[in-house]
Protein backbone atom coordinates (compact mmCIF):
# COMPACT_ATOMS: atom_id res chain seq x y z
CA UNK A 1 0.00 0.00 0.00
CA UNK A 2 1.12 3.30 -1.40
CA UNK A 3 2.07 5.86 0.99
CA UNK A 4 2.15 8.40 -1.47
CA UNK A 5 -0.86 10.95 -0.47
CA UNK A 6 -3.00 11.17 -3.46
CA UNK A 7 -3.73 14.57 -4.85
CA UNK A 8 -7.61 14.72 -5.80
CA UNK A 9 -8.75 11.79 -3.32
CA UNK A 10 -12.54 10.27 -3.93
CA UNK A 11 -13.74 9.63 -0.08
CA UNK A 12 -17.08 7.97 -0.07
CA UNK A 13 -19.03 8.68 3.08
CA UNK A 14 -21.68 6.38 4.25
CA UNK A 15 -24.33 7.59 6.71
CA UNK A 16 -26.83 4.96 7.90
CA UNK A 17 -30.28 7.39 8.64
CA UNK A 18 -33.06 4.63 9.43
CA UNK A 19 -35.70 7.21 8.33
CA UNK A 20 -34.26 9.94 10.39
CA UNK A 21 -33.14 13.15 9.25
CA UNK A 22 -33.22 15.29 12.12
CA UNK A 23 -29.37 15.88 12.54
CA UNK A 24 -28.02 15.72 8.93
CA UNK A 25 -27.83 19.19 8.25
CA UNK A 26 -25.26 19.81 10.96
CA UNK A 27 -23.28 16.70 9.56
CA UNK A 28 -23.54 17.96 5.72
CA UNK A 29 -22.57 21.15 6.43
CA UNK A 30 -19.95 20.16 9.07
CA UNK A 31 -18.74 17.42 5.60
CA UNK A 32 -18.66 19.78 2.85
CA UNK A 33 -17.11 22.60 4.69
CA UNK A 34 -14.04 20.43 5.13
CA UNK A 35 -10.56 21.38 3.61
CA UNK A 36 -10.36 17.92 2.49
CA UNK A 37 -14.74 17.47 0.58
CA UNK A 38 -15.72 14.26 0.48
CA UNK A 39 -16.20 13.19 -3.11
CA UNK A 40 -19.68 11.73 -2.47
CA UNK A 41 -22.31 11.19 0.39
CA UNK A 42 -24.00 8.21 0.70
CA UNK A 43 -27.23 7.64 3.45
CA UNK A 44 -28.88 4.45 3.63
CA UNK A 45 -31.83 4.07 4.90
CA UNK A 46 -33.49 0.55 6.52
CA UNK A 47 -36.65 1.94 7.60
CA UNK A 48 -40.18 0.57 6.48
CA UNK A 49 -41.13 3.95 5.98
CA UNK A 50 -37.79 5.71 4.14
CA UNK A 51 -37.63 9.73 3.86
CA UNK A 52 -38.06 11.08 0.23
CA UNK A 53 -36.23 14.04 0.97
CA UNK A 54 -32.32 13.59 1.60
CA UNK A 55 -30.50 17.08 1.74
CA UNK A 56 -28.92 18.55 -0.82
CA UNK A 57 -25.43 17.16 -1.90
CA UNK A 58 -26.29 13.73 -0.85
CA UNK A 59 -27.45 10.37 -2.49
CA UNK A 60 -30.48 8.31 -0.89
CA UNK A 61 -30.04 4.44 -1.01
CA UNK A 62 -32.77 2.14 0.19
CA UNK A 63 -31.70 -0.64 1.76
CA UNK A 64 -34.90 -3.45 1.76
CA UNK A 65 -33.54 -5.16 4.98
CA UNK A 66 -33.88 -4.11 7.97
CA UNK A 67 -31.71 -5.16 10.71
CA UNK A 68 -28.94 -3.37 11.96
CA UNK A 69 -26.48 -0.74 11.03
CA UNK A 70 -23.83 -2.90 9.72
CA UNK A 71 -26.03 -4.07 7.32
CA UNK A 72 -26.47 -0.28 6.16
CA UNK A 73 -22.92 0.04 6.21
CA UNK A 74 -22.07 -2.67 3.89
CA UNK A 75 -24.54 -1.52 1.01
CA UNK A 76 -23.21 1.63 1.35
CA UNK A 77 -19.85 0.39 0.70
CA UNK A 78 -21.16 -1.28 -2.28
CA UNK A 79 -22.91 1.60 -4.05
CA UNK A 80 -19.79 3.75 -2.76
CA UNK A 81 -17.60 4.72 -5.92
CA UNK A 82 -14.71 6.44 -4.01
CA UNK A 83 -11.39 5.02 -3.20
CA UNK A 84 -11.74 5.53 0.19
CA UNK A 85 -14.74 4.56 2.98
CA UNK A 86 -15.39 6.99 5.72
CA UNK A 87 -18.28 5.61 8.33
CA UNK A 88 -20.44 8.13 10.16
CA UNK A 89 -23.35 8.15 12.03
CA UNK A 90 -25.51 11.20 11.58
CA UNK A 91 -25.52 12.27 15.31
CA UNK A 92 -21.39 13.10 14.59
CA UNK A 93 -19.81 16.13 13.55
CA UNK A 94 -15.66 16.47 13.08
CA UNK A 95 -13.98 18.72 15.78
CA UNK A 96 -12.98 21.06 12.99
CA UNK A 97 -13.13 21.93 9.41
CA UNK A 98 -9.00 20.11 8.76
CA UNK A 99 -10.53 16.83 10.78
CA UNK A 100 -10.70 14.98 7.52
CA UNK A 101 -7.91 16.14 5.57
CA UNK A 102 -5.55 15.48 8.65
CA UNK A 103 -6.95 11.76 9.01
CA UNK A 104 -6.17 11.31 4.99
CA UNK A 105 -2.71 12.02 5.51
CA UNK A 106 -2.34 10.06 8.40
CA UNK A 107 -3.39 7.06 6.46
CA UNK A 108 -0.64 7.95 4.24
CA UNK A 109 2.16 8.62 6.39
CA UNK A 110 2.88 5.10 7.21
CA UNK A 111 3.10 2.37 4.60
CA UNK A 112 0.48 -0.23 4.80
CA UNK A 113 -2.07 1.64 7.23
CA UNK A 114 -5.59 0.38 6.09
CA UNK A 115 -7.65 2.75 8.12
CA UNK A 116 -7.22 5.66 10.44
CA UNK A 117 -10.20 6.40 13.25
CA UNK A 118 -10.92 9.55 15.27
CA UNK A 119 -11.27 9.87 18.88
CA UNK A 120 -15.18 9.96 19.99
CA UNK A 121 -16.14 12.83 22.60
CA UNK A 122 -19.52 12.85 24.22
CA UNK A 123 -19.81 16.19 25.89
CA UNK A 124 -20.79 16.73 28.93
CA UNK A 125 -23.46 19.15 28.24
CA UNK A 126 -25.44 16.09 26.16
CA UNK A 127 -24.87 13.63 29.05
CA UNK A 128 -25.84 15.70 31.92
CA UNK A 129 -29.99 16.45 29.81
CA UNK A 130 -30.13 12.51 30.42
CA UNK A 131 -32.20 11.35 33.00
CA UNK A 132 -30.68 9.44 35.86
CA UNK A 133 -31.25 6.12 33.88
CA UNK A 134 -29.61 7.56 30.75
CA UNK A 135 -26.55 8.68 32.79
CA UNK A 136 -25.94 5.52 34.27
CA UNK A 137 -25.86 3.51 30.90
CA UNK A 138 -23.60 6.45 29.42
CA UNK A 139 -21.45 7.93 32.51
CA UNK A 140 -18.54 5.72 30.84
CA UNK A 141 -18.52 7.48 27.51
CA UNK A 142 -18.37 11.25 28.76
CA UNK A 143 -15.47 12.55 27.20
CA UNK A 144 -12.85 11.80 25.04
CA UNK A 145 -12.55 7.87 24.62
CA UNK A 146 -10.50 5.91 22.46
CA UNK A 147 -12.57 3.53 20.85
CA UNK A 148 -11.09 2.43 17.93
CA UNK A 149 -13.35 1.50 15.19
CA UNK A 150 -16.90 2.55 16.11
CA UNK A 151 -18.75 3.84 12.61
CA UNK A 152 -18.83 7.16 13.65
CA UNK A 153 -15.95 8.69 12.37
CA UNK A 154 -13.58 5.80 10.17
CA UNK A 155 -11.32 6.22 7.30
CA UNK A 156 -10.96 3.12 5.38
CA UNK A 157 -9.11 2.50 2.10
CA UNK A 158 -11.71 0.64 0.14
CA UNK A 159 -9.91 -2.35 -1.15
CA UNK A 160 -8.68 -3.14 1.97
CA UNK A 161 -12.50 -2.75 3.63
CA UNK A 162 -14.05 -4.29 0.75
CA UNK A 163 -11.28 -7.55 0.36
CA UNK A 164 -12.76 -8.60 3.91
CA UNK A 165 -16.56 -7.95 2.99
CA UNK A 166 -16.95 -4.94 5.43
CA UNK A 167 -19.06 -5.79 8.91
CA UNK A 168 -19.42 -9.84 9.29
CA UNK A 169 -22.95 -9.40 9.98
CA UNK A 170 -23.40 -13.21 9.90
CA UNK A 171 -22.27 -13.05 13.84
CA UNK A 172 -22.96 -9.53 14.89
CA UNK A 173 -26.00 -8.15 14.93
CA UNK A 174 -26.47 -5.55 17.46
CA UNK A 175 -23.05 -5.22 18.93
CA UNK A 176 -19.45 -6.82 18.61
CA UNK A 177 -19.16 -6.09 14.71
CA UNK A 178 -16.84 -3.03 15.17
CA UNK A 179 -14.00 -4.73 17.71
CA UNK A 180 -14.58 -7.47 14.81
CA UNK A 181 -13.67 -5.30 11.87
CA UNK A 182 -11.13 -3.62 13.97
CA UNK A 183 -9.24 -6.60 14.03
CA UNK A 184 -9.89 -8.19 10.74
CA UNK A 185 -8.62 -5.44 9.47
CA UNK A 186 -5.42 -5.17 11.07
CA UNK A 187 -4.48 -8.14 9.93
CA UNK A 188 -4.23 -6.47 6.54
CA UNK A 189 -2.15 -3.36 8.04
CA UNK A 190 -2.56 -0.81 10.82
CA UNK A 191 -5.47 0.58 12.07
CA UNK A 192 -4.26 3.73 13.41
CA UNK A 193 -5.73 5.86 15.79
CA UNK A 194 -5.81 9.15 15.37
CA UNK A 195 -5.69 12.73 17.34
CA UNK A 196 -8.63 14.03 15.16
CA UNK A 197 -12.00 14.04 17.60
CA UNK A 198 -15.29 13.50 16.21
CA UNK A 199 -17.97 14.69 19.02
CA UNK A 200 -21.14 12.35 19.24
CA UNK A 201 -24.38 14.41 20.70
CA UNK A 202 -25.86 10.99 21.69
CA UNK A 203 -29.67 11.93 22.11
CA UNK A 204 -31.75 9.76 23.95
CA UNK A 205 -35.47 9.94 22.46
CA UNK A 206 -37.29 8.47 25.40
CA UNK A 207 -36.42 8.19 29.11
CA UNK A 208 -34.35 5.48 29.53
CA UNK A 209 -35.36 2.66 32.11
CA UNK A 210 -33.54 0.46 34.41
CA UNK A 211 -34.68 -2.43 32.13
CA UNK A 212 -32.91 -0.38 29.08
CA UNK A 213 -29.88 -0.40 30.92
CA UNK A 214 -29.77 -4.11 32.00
CA UNK A 215 -30.94 -4.49 28.50
CA UNK A 216 -27.96 -2.72 27.03
CA UNK A 217 -25.42 -4.26 29.41
CA UNK A 218 -26.59 -7.91 28.31
CA UNK A 219 -26.38 -6.84 24.72
CA UNK A 220 -23.02 -5.65 25.12
CA UNK A 221 -21.68 -8.85 26.80
CA UNK A 222 -23.25 -11.02 24.18
CA UNK A 223 -21.01 -9.34 21.67
CA UNK A 224 -18.01 -10.08 24.25
CA UNK A 225 -18.89 -13.42 24.48
CA UNK A 226 -18.89 -14.18 20.71
CA UNK A 227 -15.84 -11.97 19.88
CA UNK A 228 -14.23 -13.99 22.78
CA UNK A 229 -15.10 -17.14 21.22
CA UNK A 230 -13.91 -15.83 17.80
CA UNK A 231 -10.73 -14.14 19.40
CA UNK A 232 -9.91 -15.35 22.38
CA UNK A 233 -7.04 -13.18 24.03
CA UNK A 234 -5.85 -11.36 20.73
CA UNK A 235 -8.79 -8.76 21.81
CA UNK A 236 -6.45 -6.99 23.81
CA UNK A 237 -5.20 -5.49 20.30
CA UNK A 238 -8.13 -3.90 20.09
CA UNK A 239 -7.71 -0.08 21.30
CA UNK A 240 -10.71 -0.39 23.51
CA UNK A 241 -9.30 -3.05 25.26
CA UNK A 242 -7.36 -0.57 26.76
CA UNK A 243 -9.97 1.17 29.06
CA UNK A 244 -10.09 -1.20 32.07
CA UNK A 245 -12.53 -0.35 34.32
CA UNK A 246 -14.97 -0.76 30.94
CA UNK A 247 -13.80 -4.37 31.65
CA UNK A 248 -13.57 -5.39 34.99
CA UNK A 249 -16.69 -7.24 35.14
CA UNK A 250 -15.37 -9.92 32.80
CA UNK A 251 -12.57 -10.61 35.25
CA UNK A 252 -15.12 -10.92 38.15
CA UNK A 253 -17.52 -13.72 36.52
CA UNK A 254 -15.45 -16.74 37.78
CA UNK A 255 -16.94 -15.43 41.35
CA UNK A 256 -20.10 -17.04 39.71
CA UNK A 257 -18.52 -20.33 39.79
CA UNK A 258 -18.04 -20.01 43.25
CA UNK A 259 -21.42 -19.51 44.66
CA UNK A 260 -22.54 -22.86 45.19
CA UNK A 261 -19.07 -24.04 47.18
CA UNK A 262 -18.73 -20.83 48.97
CA UNK A 263 -21.86 -18.48 49.12
CA UNK A 264 -20.94 -16.04 51.27
CA UNK A 265 -17.46 -15.14 50.39
CA UNK A 266 -18.45 -15.02 46.76
CA UNK A 267 -21.32 -13.05 47.17
CA UNK A 268 -20.03 -10.45 49.10
CA UNK A 269 -16.72 -11.01 46.48
CA UNK A 270 -19.17 -9.84 44.03
CA UNK A 271 -21.41 -7.23 46.18
CA UNK A 272 -17.70 -5.35 46.02
CA UNK A 273 -16.72 -5.92 43.04
CA UNK A 274 -19.74 -5.43 41.15
CA UNK A 275 -19.99 -1.44 42.70
CA UNK A 276 -16.21 -0.96 41.58
CA UNK A 277 -16.15 -2.01 38.05
CA UNK A 278 -18.46 1.13 36.81
CA UNK A 279 -16.72 4.25 38.61
CA UNK A 280 -18.20 6.96 36.38
CA UNK A 281 -21.49 6.58 37.52
CA UNK A 282 -20.80 7.00 41.01
CA UNK A 283 -20.54 10.86 39.79
CA UNK A 284 -24.04 11.21 39.17
CA UNK A 285 -25.68 14.12 41.55
CA UNK A 286 -28.72 12.56 42.37
CA UNK A 287 -30.15 10.38 45.78
CA UNK A 288 -30.44 7.69 43.58
CA UNK A 289 -27.02 7.04 43.19
CA UNK A 290 -26.39 6.02 46.88
CA UNK A 291 -30.22 4.40 47.13
CA UNK A 292 -30.13 2.22 44.03
CA UNK A 293 -26.86 2.18 42.71
CA UNK A 294 -25.15 -0.12 45.18
CA UNK A 295 -27.84 -2.90 44.32
CA UNK A 296 -28.27 -2.27 40.53
CA UNK A 297 -24.72 -3.06 39.70
CA UNK A 298 -25.31 -6.33 40.84
CA UNK A 299 -28.05 -6.89 38.73
CA UNK A 300 -26.14 -5.58 35.82
CA UNK A 301 -22.98 -8.14 36.71
CA UNK A 302 -24.76 -10.78 36.40
CA UNK A 303 -26.66 -9.36 33.28
CA UNK A 304 -23.27 -9.56 31.91
CA UNK A 305 -22.44 -12.69 32.87
CA UNK A 306 -25.93 -14.04 31.15
CA UNK A 307 -25.05 -12.32 28.02
CA UNK A 308 -21.27 -13.45 28.06
CA UNK A 309 -22.36 -16.42 28.56
CA UNK A 310 -24.50 -16.83 25.77
CA UNK A 311 -22.25 -15.10 23.73
CA UNK A 312 -19.52 -17.54 24.26
CA UNK A 313 -21.91 -20.55 23.85
CA UNK A 314 -23.18 -19.56 20.78
CA UNK A 315 -20.29 -17.71 19.33
CA UNK A 316 -23.39 -15.11 17.93
CA UNK A 317 -24.36 -11.59 18.78
CA UNK A 318 -28.42 -11.52 18.36
CA UNK A 319 -29.82 -9.86 21.33
CA UNK A 320 -31.32 -6.31 20.68
CA UNK A 321 -33.30 -4.07 23.43
CA UNK A 322 -35.10 -2.44 20.47
CA UNK A 323 -36.40 -5.45 18.23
Amino acid sequence: MSSEVPANPKISVIIPIYGKVGDLPRLIAALQAQTLRPHEIILVDSSPKPTDNPPPGTRLVKNPVDVALSWDYNLGAKEATGDYILNMQQDCVPEDKAALERMFRQLHEVPGRVSVVALVTLPEENFLKYNFWGQVLMARWVGRIRQGISGKFDLHRATAYRSIECYDTDRFHFAGEDMDLCLRLSELGEVFVSDAEVFHYHSQNRPVTSRDVLGKYFQLAESFGALFRKWSFALRRNPYAGHWTHHLAKFLYPLVLAIPFYPGPAALAIFIGSNLTNPAAWRIKSWRTWVYLPFFNVALFFAGFAGTARGLLTGKQRYSQNK
